[in-house]
C-alpha cells in the first residue's frame, strides 16, 4: 500500500513539474520587419481554389498575439467554408472579381476594392457567386495583452 502511495505521489509530482515547465515555455519572438515575396508564401490548392499563407495563425507581432495573412482565390461558384465565427478580428479586402459577403446573416454583393471588417465572434463569410475567379486578401489578428473575448449569447 505504501509503495502504491509513493508511486502515485511520484506521478503527481512529475506531472506538476512538467506542467510548470510547460507554463514557463517562452513565447515565440514577435515577427521582425521584413518584406514577404510571393515565393515566401505557403500555397495550397483545393477544389474551391487556392490560398497563399504569408503568416500562419498564431504568428505573434509586437501588437498582436496571433496574426494570419493570406491571399486567396476562389473559383467561380466556390467558397472555402460557410459563414463562420472566431475570437479574432479580421479584415478581408477584395483584389479582383465579384461575389457575395455574408455578415451576421445578411448577404451583400462585393466587388474589387471592397473591404469587410469583422469584430470577434461575428458571423462572416465570402463566396464567389460569379463566373470568374475572386481574389482577396485576409488580415486576421488577436491583440496582444487583451483577454480573449467571450462569445456573446446572441452569437451562439
Amino acid at each position: 500500500m505504501i509503495n502504491r502511495l509513493l508511486g502515485i505521489s511520484a506521478i503527481v509530482a512529475v506531472s506538476f513539474a512538467a506542467g510548470a515547465l510547460w507554463a514557463q515555455k517562452p513565447e515565440p519572438a514577435p515577427l521582425e520587419s521584413r518584406i514577404f515575396s510571393a515565393s515566401d508564401a505557403r500555397t495550397s490548392k483545393g477544389a474551391w481554389g487556392e490560398i497563399s499563407l504569408y503568416t500562419e495563425d498564431a504568428t505573434p507581432t509586437y501588437g498582436t498575439s496571433s496574426l494570419l495573412t493570406a491571399s486567396l482565390t476562389f473559383l467561380p461558384g466556390k467558397q472555402l467554408q460557410p459563414p463562420h465565427q472566431h475570437p479574432d478580428e479580421e479584415f478581408q479586402y477584395v483584389i479582383e472579381g465579384e461575389g457575395t459577403w455574408s455578415l451576421n446573416g445578411q448577404e451583400q454583393p462585393l466587388k474589387a476594392g471592397d473591404l469587410m471588417y469583422t469584430k470577434p465572434w461575428d458571423w462572416h463569410g465570402i463566396r464567389n457567386s460569379s463566373d470568374k475567379p475572386l481574389r482577396f486578401f485576409v488580415f486576421k489578428f488577436r491583440a496582444r495583452g487583451v483577454p480573449e473575448p467571450g462569445k456573446p449569447p446572441s452569437h451562439q
